[in-house]
C-alpha cells in the first residue's frame, strides 16, 4: 500500500531539478573551500585555527542534530504532512544544539578562542540559522522542488565568501570569518521556502521522538568518527598546529561525503515511495549495487590518497598543512567508507529502521577509539589508522544490516 495516495513517487532521477540542485551542491562546496583556502593564507595555519574549531565542532553538530532533521522533514513533507506541525520539534532541535555549541565553545574557549567569549555567539546563531536552512531543504526536497535546493545551497557558499572577503578587507581576525559564517544560512530565507510547506491530508505522523532518537543517536557516533577524528590530534598530545593541519586534510578529502549530505534528501522521497509499496527486493538490490561500488571506491581513494593527496592539500591550502603519505591515504580511503555506509544507510531512514543505523556507527565509533588508543606512532597517524577501521566496521554493519533484513 502506498504512504499516501495524494502523491505521485518519483520516477527515477532525472526528475525536473535534479542538475541544479546537483550543480548548486557542487558549487557550494567548492566555495567553501575557497573561503577555507582564503583563510588559511590570510591568517596563516595557526591563526585560522579558531575557524577550523568552530568549523569542526558546528559540522558535527550539524550532522548530528541538523541532518536527521532535515531527512525527518523531506520523509514526512513527501508523505503529505506539514512541517509547520512539527514546528517544536524544530524548536527543539535547534535549542539542543544551541546548548551543545556554546558548551563546546566555553570549554576550549583558552586553547581554541583565544579567550574571546564572541565565539558562543558566533556558535549559538551559527546552530539557529542552520536549524532553518535544513528544515527548509527538508520541506523543499519533500515537495521536489529540487531545483530551489540547489540555489540554497550555491547561495548559501556565495555569502558566506562574500561576506568573508568584506570583512576581511576591513580588520584581518578570525572572528571576522566566523561571522560571514553566520550570514550563510540566510539564503534559505531569500528563497521563502515556507510557501510550499501544505498538507496534503490526514496523515499519520511516523514519530519524530523515535525516529530521530535512533537518528540522532547514530549521526553522533557517525560524526565523532569523522568530524571529531582532527580533535583526536589534541587528544594525543599534538599541537594546536597539527590539529589545524588535521583539520584542512579532513575538510577537503570528506568533499564526497559532504556533497552527500546535500544532496541525499534528492533520493529519499524515492526510497521513501519503495518503501511505502513494500518493495523490499528493490530496496536490497539498491543497497548491494551501492555497498559493491563503495568498496572498490574505497581502494581507490586510498590510492589516490598516497599518490596525490599530499601535494594537493599543500597546493590549496598551504605547504604547513601537507600531510605525510600515509595518513593522506588512510583519511582517503576512511571517507569513501563512510560515504559508502551513508548512502546505504538511507534504505534504513526510508524505512525508519534508524535504530539499526545507531547500532552500525556505535559499532565504527568503538573500533575506532579502540584502534587510535592501542596503535602506535604520531598523533596524526594514530587518528588517521583509527578512523579508517572504524568506518570499515561502519559499512560491513550496514551492509549486513540492510542484506539481512
Amino acid at each position: 500500500m502506498s504512504l499516501s495516495p495524494t502523491i505521485t513517487p518519483p520516477r527515477g532521477f532525472k526528475a525536473p531539478g535534479t542538475t541544479t540542485m546537483v550543480v548548486g551542491g557542487l558549487a557550494g562546496a567548492l566555495l567553501a573551500y575557497v573561503f577555507q583556502a582564503v583563510g588559511t593564507r590570510v591568517l596563516g595555519v595557526d591563526g585560522f585555527a579558531p575557524i577550523a574549531a568552530i568549523w569542526t565542532a558546528f559540522f558535527i553538530l550539524a550532522s548530528v542534530l541538523l541532518v536527521p532533521l532535515e531527512q525527518y522533514a523531506t520523509r514526512e513533507v513527501s508523505r503529505g504532512r506539514s512541517m509547520a506541525d512539527d514546528r517544536r520539534v524544530v524548536v527543539w532541535v535547534m535549542a539542543l544544539g544551541v546548548m551543545a555549541g556554546a558548551v563546546f565553545v566555553i570549554t576550549m574557549l583558552d586553547a581554541l578562542f583565544d579567550g574571546d567569549p564572541v565565539y558562543v555567539a558566533i556558535m549559538s546563531l551559527l546552530v539557529i540559522g542552520y536549524a532553518v536552512l535544513f528544515t527548509a531543504k527538508g520541506v523543499l526536497a519533500g515537495n521536489r522542488r529540487f531545483a530551489e535546493v540547489g540555489w540554497v545551497l550555491g547561495l548559501e557558499g556565495v555569502l558566506r565568501l562574500v561576506a568573508g572577503l568584506t570583512l576581511l578587507a576591513v580588520v584581518v581576525d578570525a572572528s571576522a570569518l566566523a561571522w560571514a559564517m553566520v550570514v550563510a544560512p540566510t539564503s534559505a530565507i531569500m528563497l521563502r521556502f515556507w510557501r510550499h510547506d501544505r498538507s496534503l491530508g490526514t496523515i499519520e505522523p511516523v514519530g519524530a521522538r523515535g525516529f530521530l532518537g535512533a537518528y540522532i543517536g547514530a549521526s553522533s557516533a557517525s560524526q565523532i568518527l569523522l568530524a571529531g577524528a582532527p580533535l583526536g590530534v589534541i587528544a594525543l598530545g599534538g599541537s594546536r598546529g597539527l590539529f589545524a593541519a588535521m583539520f584542512v586534510l579532513f575538510t577537503l578529502y570528506r568533499a564526497p561525503l559532504t556533497l552527500i549530505y546535500s544532496l541525499q534528501s534528492r533520493i529519499l522521497p524515492y526510497l521513501v515511495a519503495m518503501a511505502g509499496d513494500d518493495d523490499h527486493a528493490g530496496l536490497r538490490r539498491i543497497a548491494v549495487r551501492v555497498l559493491g561500488a563503495g568498496a572498490v571506491l574505497t581502494v581507490l581513494g586510498g590510492l589516490v590518497g598516497w599518490l596525490v593527496g599530499p601535494q594537493v592539500v599543500a597546493l590549496l591550502f598551504s605547504e604547513e598543512a601537507r600531510p605525510a603519505a600515509m595518513v593522506a591515504a588512510l583519511t582517503a580511503a576512511g571517507v569513501m567508507a563512510a560515504s559508502t555506509a551513508q548512502i546505504g544507510g538511507q534504505v534504513l531512514v526510508a524505512r525508519a529502521r534508524t535504530a539499526a543505523l545507531a547500532v552500525a556507527w556505535s559499532a565504527g565509533l568503538a573500533v575506532a577509539v579502540i584502534v587510535m588508543v592501542v596503535s602506535v606512532g604520531t598523533p596524526d597517524l594514530r587518528v588517521a589508522i583509527g578512523f579508517l577501521s572504524g568506518e570499515l566496521v561502519a559499512m560491513a554493519a550496514v551492509g549486513l544490516i540492510i542484506t539481512r533484513s
